[in-house]
């Protein structure tokens, strides 16, 4: 009979308010999200509270989770809408939704203002905005060297030249020996009056040169694309 009773008190206990959320924070500690949210709306059910860190603990899981529609729903239980905007802004910032996250986070005031201005300043450089980052956040002295894909396409007209202006030496070397090869075989059977062979061999350079140009302009392009990467990096590593 005593150890009945000992079990069921046992049993209440764990039904108790405060051990549902002494359970919670430890599963939240432990990176338990998805029971550590379980338990907190658990605390909710059984206490009928509004207590604003645990909806803010119950954002923070779902946000962990990959949850981002949910978390955004639950933030609507935030009474204090400086910190909703904030939180709407970190929720959307997490799911890489940086214009949407932008909108909440220019409304943000003290004292979220400072880590809203550094996520705004972050957000235009993922989108390789610097030029606007810059009035967020401080940025690295040495910017992207870009070069300019018009003038790739113009260089190209040389095959390979436009890979070689975007340092691909070795794209640049295989586009001047395949069109040249093909270029040659054209006047090779121009020459003979192999009409037939001439054609096929006329389209085909013709095909290989318009690609090389547009490869060119394309090489250029990935390095800019790289530039920025390589800047982004730097950013990154010195927040």
């Amino acid at each position: 009979m005593s150890i009945a009773v000992l079990f069921f008190l046992c049993q209440t206990e764990l039904f108790e308010p405060h051990s549902v959320i002494q359970f919670a924070d430890h599963l939240y500690t432990q990176e338990d999200f998805t029971a550590a949210l379980n338990e907190y709306r658990r605390y909710l059910f059984l206490t009928d509270s509004d207590r604003q860190d645990v909806y803010e603990s119950i954002i923070e899981c779902l946000t962990r989770l990959g949850r981002y529609d949910e978390a955004v729903k639950e933030t609507e239980n935030l009474k204090d809408t400086n910190k909703r905007n904030y939180t709407k802004g970190v929720i959307f910032f997490a799911a890489g939704v940086v214009d949407s996250s932008r909108i909440y986070l220019q409304l943000v005031d003290l004292p979220y203002k400072g880590d809203a201005r550094r996520m705004i300043g972050l957000g235009y450089a993922y989108e390789f905005r610097f030029d606007e980052a810059v009035q967020y956040i401080e940025l690295p002295e040495a910017g992207p060297s870009y070069k300019q894909p018009a003038l790739g396409g113009l260089l190209s007209l040389f095959p390979g030249g436009g890979h070689f202006y975007a340092g691909r030496f070795g794209d640049g070397l295989y586009s001047f020996i395949v069109v040249g090869t093909a270029a040659l075989l054209t006047y090779y059977y121009h020459d003979r009056d192999e009409d037939i062979k001439f054609g096929i061999a006329l389209g085909v350079t013709i095909l290989l040169y318009g690609g090389n140009i547009y490869g060119g302009v394309n090489a250029v392009r990935n390095y800019n694309y790289y530039e920025n990467e390589k800047y982004l990096q730097q950013i990154m590593q010195e927040e």
